[in-house]
């Protein structure tokens, strides 16, 4: 079961990632402003996470015909934004459609995850392969991406749409039938939303996560604004690539030792410090580097380990602590959160980064987001240490 779930986000992944660097140069190119461009990276991001809301009162426990069905739907979807990429409008509600069935396949895999992966270093593993799979797959997306972008828009779009075909069709023949998540109905009928926001050790979880993805967001916003913008496609491709290659190397080490981290009680706010602290230290790194390569090169190797830790706890972090939640519904909520930190800093990568290059220069920019870097370490470790006396107490 977990190899045809790896398989699913494998393929889907080659087709996500020549997508989404490439989107925020598209829409530079055709958007009225930096506004916009921040305001659709926004909507994007956040139903690119939390997508599944807009479907939440259908029955998802399906495994094999949900995950069948909303690539298929991505699929479509992408092929109708080639087909009418002259209607600008029509183009980003497509895309945008695209958004929602990555969030329905992605949370479905997770809580499988999380459901069928008995004790929690097994799922901070199971996490730590997903995220090697992820970007083995994903490495030559970026290239690909900006390769057939700089050809046609519409050969871009239909490679893509190409791809995510192919994801569904192998899922329809790898994922096991009549697999099925556990569901909590009484959870349901009072909402998991609101047991979720009861959930004190929940929400504090919830904000250094939520922190560490507007500074994750900056990787698909700011920085292919960055490189591109500063007509280096060669060097943004290669950023990405370097950023997927040591992934895969890093991933499963550093998930081994994260999962360690995560058997104490103060684990997941140490391990969100930890992403926080390695992200600060990249962003201050490329505000510094003024696109001299060496060095963009060592703050992406920083930010990837800060990456790396990210992917590899924080389903284990919001499953941990889900209290009455089923965990299908504490996936659901990571993902909620996920979707607000990527939508935040996607907004502030899109229409804040752009604003300050034209009043100042980028590296203002990149300043900014390392000391917001910072504040989340020194956020995540008071509340580590609120944890041991509560726990010593």
């Amino acid at each position: 079961m977990l190899r045809a779930l790896l398989l699913n986000f494998g393929i889907t992944s080659i087709a996500c990632y020549a997508l989404l660097p490439v989107l925020p140069v598209l829409l530079a190119d055709r958007a009225s402003g930096p506004v916009s461009v921040g305001l659709v990276l926004f909507a994007f991001s956040a139903l690119r996470f939390c997508g599944f809301l807009v479907v939440d009162r259908v029955d998802l426990t399906r495994v094999r015909p949900v995950l069948v069905l909303s690539l298929a739907s991505a699929a479509a979807l992408v092929g109708g934004a080639a087909l009418m990429q002259r209607q600008q409008t029509v183009m980003v509600v497509l895309l945008l459609g695209v958004a929602v069935c990555m969030s329905i396949n992605s949370v479905i895999v997770r809580a499988c995850i999380g459901e069928f992966v008995a004790t929690p270093e097994a799922r901070v593993a199971a996490s730590s392969r997903l995220m090697v799979v992820t970007n083995l797959c994903s490495a030559a997306g970026p290239t690909l991406g900006a390769v057939l972008f700089s050809f046609s828009t519409q050969a871009w779009l239909l490679v893509t749409a190409g791809v995510f075909s192919i994801s569904s069709l192998v899922t329809a023949v790898a994922v096991p039938g009549g697999l099925r998540l556990a569901l909590d109905r009484s959870a349901a009928r009072r909402g998991w939303m609101r047991i979720a926001l009861g959930n004190r050790a929940l929400l504090r979880t919830a904000v250094a996560s939520f922190l560490c993805f507007v500074l994750y967001a900056q990787l698909f916003s700011a920085m292919p604004l960055y490189v591109f913008g500063a007509d280096h496609p060669a060097a943004g491709g290669s950023l990405f690539l370097i950023n997927a290659v040591l992934i895969v190397v890093l991933q499963v080490p550093v998930g081994k030792v994260a999962g360690r981290y995560m058997a104490d009680r103060r684990g997941g706010f140490r391990m969100f410090g930890v992403v926080a602290l390695f992200m600060a230290a990249a962003f201050a790194l490329t505000g510094f580097a003024e696109l001299r390569m060496p060095l963009l090169i060592a703050a992406i190797v920083l930010f990837t380990l800060g990456e790396t830790v990210l992917g590899a706890v924080n389903d284990q972090a919001f499953v941990g602590v889900k209290g009455d939640l089923d965990t299908l519904s504490a996936v659901k909520a990571r993902m909620l959160v996920t979707a607000l930190g990527q939508a935040v800093g996607a907004f502030l990568g899109g229409s804040a980064a752009l604003t300050m290059a034209d009043r100042w220069d980028f590296a203002s920019y990149w300043y900014t987001i390392a000391a917001l870097g910072i504040f989340t370490v020194v956020l995540s470790a008071a509340k580590s240490l609120r944890t041991a006396r509560r726990h010593v107490g």
